[in-house]
């Protein structure tokens, strides 16, 4: 117990007796936010429909950003700081991926914040500390919730269109699993080790992998990109039989 709140890992899911009936089987909102977010990730490497997958990913991403506020955490701020720490501490050692380098006015602003922000190589995420104000806050939850909202509403807008390319899966559920490990301490399951490793290879930055992991790494830098999602989908798979069978 911290704080007055369950670790995250215990209770996730309780047997309540009551009067005259069988057990009933409850779930925790912990225990309902990993649960989507696992299957939105096995959805996205089935390459299922991504409408589908976004709806699950939100409404994983909006529990856990939930809980991380019952925690006095901010997850708009964390967003930020997230999005600005890695770029320029990948700016300092030298490892920023090619799709970052390759755009001239994005890496100048990236200079721009490593010349001002006390963030070194040597920096961990875990010395920084960033707040946002209301209306930058408002401001992120009404872009991110913008296709999820679409998806889930029609009272107001029944005639409206999405554009194709307002349904990003890959960067909402990298959000979701930073959410995660936030509130998990760091802990992956299966399916959340899988996509951390898929979109480290993806956007060609392995600086972050640990040496034990490298070897899977370097196995997925190795395939196809058509070939990508369908290798991860049955690595999970091995990866929880694996789990299940210990």
């Amino acid at each position: 117990m911290k704080d007055g709140h369950p670790p995250p890992n215990s209770g996730l899911i309780t047997a309540v007796p009551l009067p005259n009936m069988a057990a009933s089987i409850h779930v925790t909102k912990f225990a309902a936010a990993e649960r989507q977010l696992r299957a939105a990730i096995r959805l996205f490497f089935e390459e299922e429909d991504e409408l589908a997958i976004h709806t699950v990913a939100s409404a994983a991403y909006r529990l856990l950003s939930d809980l991380k506020d019952d925690r006095g955490m901010d997850e708009a701020a964390d967003t930020h700081l997230t999005s600005i720490f890695y770029a320029v501490r990948s700016y300092k050692r030298g490892t920023l991926p090619k799709h970052m380098t390759s755009r001239p006015e994005l890496m100048a602003q990236i200079a721009e914040l490593a010349a001002v922000l006390p963030i070194e190589a040597d920096s961990s995420i875990k010395d920084a500390k960033v707040s946002i104000d209301a209306e930058s806050a408002q401001r992120y939850w009404r872009n991110r919730n913008k296709t999820a909202n679409f998806l889930k509403h029609a009272d107001k807008d029944p005639s409206a269109t999405l554009a194709a390319t307002d349904v990003d899966n890959a960067n909402l559920l990298m959000q979701c699993l930073g959410a995660y490990t936030d509130l998990f301490n760091d802990q992956l399951t299966p399916e959340g080790l899988v996509f951390w490793l898929y979109s480290c290879v993806r956007d060609d930055d392995l600086s972050s992998i640990p040496p034990k992991l490298q070897p899977i790494a370097t196995r997925l830098q190795e395939i196809h990109h058509d070939e990508l999602r369908v290798f991860c989908a049955e690595y999970i798979r091995a990866l929880r039989h694996r789990q299940s069978a210990a």
